[in-house]
């Protein structure tokens, strides 16, 4: 698909519906995420020889891989807007609000359990629904064209993986080329 120098000046929308399981950047950061904590717990629950703990872990954990499958149905679910100022990323509306109810059952209970941990995970799921990175603030972006995704890093924690239809790829890359060379 070609698109106008008319067209890369203004705003591009689409949407997206990423499967998690087959996406090895987004099983990447869950892996960070969640493999992490566990394994490590795993470690230390097998030196300490508390086997009726490694029972419960595997448990809690085969529990919230089910309870994750099911509430997102197995997709990411995710919207861009690329604009003259900035790129966007939103959650779509489907699963929007669910991760607005879970986020404040989260904040909820580490209040209720004097959990900041919890807490604070809650309050930082919720800002996530929608993320924006100007383009003046981006440092470093990586093109991966095979999986048609551009990761985009702006300042310290601030990065937005922009997942791309084999239709638009082309163009997306130009658009960000094309600001970001503005701007050098």
């Amino acid at each position: 698909m070609i698109y106008s120098e008319k067209e890369l000046s203004e705003e591009f929308v689409w949407e997206i519906k990423v499967p998690i399981l087959k996406n090895s950047f987004i099983l990447k950061q869950l892996g960070f995420a969640v493999g992490i904590p566990f394994g490590l717990l795993l470690v230390v629950l097998i030196v300490v020889k508390a086997y009726n703990g490694l029972l419960l872990l595997g448990l809690t954990f085969g529990l919230t891989l089910l309870l994750f499958f099911i509430i997102f149905r197995g997709t990411y679910d995710v919207r861009y807007k690329l604009a003259h100022s900035s790129i966007s990323c939103f959650t779509q509306k489907s699963q929007q609000k669910r991760v607005k109810v879970l986020s404040i059952l989260t904040v909820v209970l580490g209040l209720i359990k004097k959990n900041p941990t919890s807490t604070g995970i809650g309050l930082l799921s919720y800002n996530s629904i929608k993320v924006t990175i100007p383009f003046e603030r981006i440092r470093k972006i990586k093109y991966i064209e095979p999986k048609r995704t551009i990761i985009v890093y702006g300042d310290f924690a601030e990065n937005i993986a922009v997942f791309c239809t084999e239709e638009n790829y082309a163009f997306v890359e130009r658009f960000i080329k094309t600001r970001r060379s503005e701007l050098v």
